[in-house]
């Protein structure tokens, strides 16, 4: 995780810029990620960096009511709503296939999964277009 929040730092941001990481656990990692990268000979983050840390509303609900004030975004300065926690929201669609899935050899499993997730990113794909038409109407424009 360390490696994988330097580099995404590192890659073409400007490091004046705020940043505010989302991490399910986030209000345990935050707590020694400084002191574990000062440890760490072969990464570092930028001098003067600043890092907000964050936990998606998903999970935050499941932590002790301290953690939903400190890190639930709806309390962060400039956070946003955000919708980080998508595959979250898609097991509600496994769950319709599971019983069938249960049967099934490893790799029969893994196409039906594979299948159901493309069909899910199919119908948002469609609704995205519904979506930005409806904008369209609303602002006057033909769609």
């Amino acid at each position: 995780m360390d490696y994988a929040l330097v580099h995404a730092v590192q890659h073409g941001m400007d490091l004046q810029q705020k940043v505010i990481t989302f991490y399910d656990i986030n209000c345990q990692y935050s707590k020694n990620l400084k002191h574990q990268l000062e440890a760490n000979n072969f990464i570092s983050l930028p001098c003067g960096l600043w890092i907000q840390p964050s936990i998606g509303l998903w999970h935050v609900h499941g932590h002790k009511a301290e953690c939903f004030t400190q890190y639930a975004p709806n309390f962060i300065s400039c956070a946003g709503h955000v919708n980080g926690e998508i595959m979250e929201t898609l097991w509600s669609s496994l769950n319709i296939i599971l019983p069938s899935a249960w049967g099934m050899a490893m790799l029969h499993r893994q196409e039906l999964l594979d299948f159901q997730m493309n069909d899910n990113n199919f119908l948002k794909m469609v609704q995205m277009h519904e979506w930005y038409c409806n904008i369209l109407q609303i602002l006057g424009e033909g769609c």
